[in-house]
C-alpha cells in the first residue's frame, strides 16, 4: 500500500510539472534604448539567442581567428576562416556545403593568406579580400578561380602607398569597393572590369582645437613630434539595394561614425532626432567594427567595446540592442563580424571561432514589423502593431511617435500632440500644434467674432452712458 501511495505521489508530482508553465529562459543581456535625454531606458529583448557553432561541430575543423561573415541571399552563410586561409560555407540548417581550401591560377595551386574581407553577389561571385598577398580574388560560386585584381596604379597613387586590402564590397553595377589597411583617402573604387577609378568618401579632418593652438606657437621639431591632422580611415563597408554604401569607422571625437554615401561620395545618412547613431552614450564610447544593412532602411552596427548590436532604421532612431560581451550563450568575446537574414541575426566571434544566432522574439517582430509599416508609408497599419508595442514597453518612444504621425494624418491634431509629446518629437509637436490652432480658430471663429462684436459693442454703449450725465451737467452749469 505504501508502495502505492508513493507511487500515486510520485506520478501527480510530474504531471504537475509538465502542465506547470515553464519560466521564460533569461537573456544574458539587458535591452535598452536611449529616451529623448539621452538617459538609457530599459526595454525588452528584441533577440534571443538560438543556437551557436563553431568549426568542430560543422566538422571542419576548428575556425582560426575567423574574421568575416556574409550570408548569401539564399541564406547561405559564409565563414571566412582567416587563420586557415579558407572560406566554410554552411546551409541554414549548419550543415557544411563545401570549403574552399585553395584555387587553380593559370596551372599553380595558391592559396590565401591572412584575408580580411569577404563579399558573395547575387549570382554567387565570391570576393575575397586577400589582405597579406595584397589582392583581390574572385571566384565563382564552387570556388573556382576568376581573376585577381591587384594594387590601384594612378598618377594620384603616391611612391609610398601600400596595399593591403582589408574589406571588400559590390554593387549591382559591378563596380567593386575595397577598405584598405592605413588608407585614409576613403574607399578604393574599382569599375566591373577591375580597373582603378578613384577613391571615395573621403572622411574630414578632424581638428582637435587644443592641439591646433599648441601646433601654432611650437617650433619645426616639436610639431614634426605632434601628432598629425589626418582623416579617419574606414574600418568596414556595406551597400544596400539602391546602390547606396554604407561604411564604419572608429570615431570617438566626433559624433559620425556611420555614414551612408550615394554615388558621389556624398554622406546623406539621416539624422531624424537630438541622437546620432553613436551606440552607447556613456563616457567610453562605442567602437563601430562592422554594420549590415537590412532591408528598408534597416542597418545594424556591431560595437567592439561592449560586444553589443545596435539596430536602427532609415531615420536614425534606435530600434533595440542585443548582446554583450561575456562567456554565456548569446555573448563575446571579440565579435568580428555581423549579419542578418529573414528573421535572425548572427554574429561571429573571431577568439572563440563561434557563430551565434538570434532569433527575434514577440516584441522585436512587432517593432520590425511596424518600422516596415511606418517606413512604406503606411502609417495607420504601422498605428496599430505600435500600440501593441506600448502594451510591452510603456516608454518606447518611437511608438508614441508613430502614432502621433498617424493621427496628424487623419487629422486628429489634439490627440497627435499628446502622442507626440510623449515621444519627444518636437518638429511634429509644432506641426500638430499649428494644425490644431488652424482648426479651433475656424470651428470657433464665429463665436469669437460675435463676442468680439458685443464686446465692442457693449463697450461703445458704455461710454455714451458715462458721457451723457457729463453733458447734462455741461449743459445745466451753462444754463445757471
Amino acid at each position: 500500500m505504501r508502495i502505492k501511495s508513493s507511487m500515486l505521489v510520485l506520478v501527480s508530482v510530474l504531471l504537475l510539472a509538465c502542465l506547470c508553465p515553464r519560466p521564460a529562459e533569461a537573456a544574458p543581456y539587458d535591452g535598452y534604448t536611449y529616451s529623448y535625454w539621452g538617459e538609457a531606458v530599459k526595454s525588452p529583448i528584441a533577440y534571443l539567442p538560438s543556437r551557436a557553432i563553431t568549426g568542430l561541430e560543422a566538422g571542419t575543423g576548428a575556425w582560426t581567428a575567423p574574421g568575416d561573415l556574409f550570408v548569401s541571399p539564399e541564406g547561405l552563410l559564409y565563414v571566412l576562416d582567416s587563420g586557415n586561409g579558407r572560406i566554410v560555407v554552411l546551409n541554414q540548417q549548419w550543415n557544411t556545403v563545401r570549403t574552399i581550401e585553395g584555387f587553380r591560377n593559370g596551372g599553380k595551386e595558391e592559396r590565401f593568406n591572412n584575408p580580411e574581407g569577404l563579399f558573395v553577389t547575387g549570382e554567387g561571385r565570391i570576393y575575397v579580400a586577400d589582405t597579406e598577398n595584397r589582392r583581390l580574388v574572385e571566384l565563382d560560386s564552387a570556388g573556382r578561380f576568376i581573376r585577381e585584381i591587384g594594387a590601384p596604379k594612378a598618377d594620384v597613387i603616391g611612391e609610398t602607398f601600400e596595399y593591403f586590402p582589408r574589406k571588400v564590397i559590390v554593387d549591382k553595377a559591378g563596380r567593386i569597393y575595397v577598405v584598405g589597411r592605413g588608407v585614409y583617402e576613403g574607399l578604393i573604387e574599382f569599375d566591373s572590369d577591375g580597373q582603378f577609378t578613384g577613391f571615395m568618401g573621403t572622411n574630414r579632418v578632424q581638428f582637435d582645437p587644443v592641439d591646433l593652438f599648441w601646433k601654432s606657437v611650437s617650433t619645426k621639431e616639436q610639431r614634426e613630434k605632434m601628432v598629425q591632422f589626418i582623416p579617419l580611415e574606414f574600418n568596414n563597408a556595406d551597400v544596400d539595394q539602391d546602390g547606396f554604401i554604407y561604411t564604419t569607422t572608429v570615431d570617438k571625437k566626433t559624433f559620425s561614425p556611420v555614414k551612408r554615401l550615394n554615388p558621389s561620395g556624398i554622406d546623406v545618412l539621416r539624422v531624424n532626432g537630438e541622437i546620432a547613431p553613436i551606440g552607447d552614450l556613456s563616457m567610453e564610447r562605442s567602437a563601430f567594427i562592422d554594420i549590415d544593412v537590412a532591408r528598408n532602411g534597416v542597418y545594424r552596427t556591431l560595437d567592439a567595446t561592449r560586444g553589443r548590436v545596435f539596430t536602427y532604421n532609415e531615420d536614425g532612431n534606435l530600434l533595440y540592442v542585443i548582446g554583450q560581451l561575456g562567456s554565456q550563450l548569446g555573448t563575446f568575446k571579440n565579435p568580428a563580424a555581423v549579419e542578418s537574414y529573414g528573421n535572425a541575426i548572427y554574429v561571429l566571434d573571431r577568439d572563440l571561432g563561434r557563430i551565434t544566432e538570434f532569433k527575434v522574439t514577440r516584441f522585436g517582430s512587432m517593432v520590425n514589423e511596424a518600422n516596415q509599416l511606418y517606413s512604406s508609408g503606411k502609417h495607420n497599419e504601422a498605428a496599430k502593431l505600435w500600440r501593441e508595442v506600448l502594451k510591452l514597453d510603456a516608454n518606447y518612444e518611437m511608438a508614441y511617435v508613430g502614432i502621433g504621425k498617424s493621427l496628424l494624418r487623419q487629422g486628429e491634431y489634439k490627440e497627435a500632440m499628446t502622442y507626440l509629446k510623449l515621444g519627444n518629437d518636437r518638429e511634429y509637436y509644432s506641426k500638430a500644434l499649428g494644425k490644431y490652432r488652424r482648426e479651433y480658430m475656424r470651428e470657433h471663429f464665429s463665436v469669437y467674432m460675435t463676442g468680439l462684436i458685443v464686446l465692442l459693442l457693449g463697450g461703445a454703449a458704455a461710454v455714451r452712458l458715462v458721457k451723457r450725465p457729463r453733458q447734462k451737467g455741461v449743459a445745466q452749469d451753462a444754463v445757471s
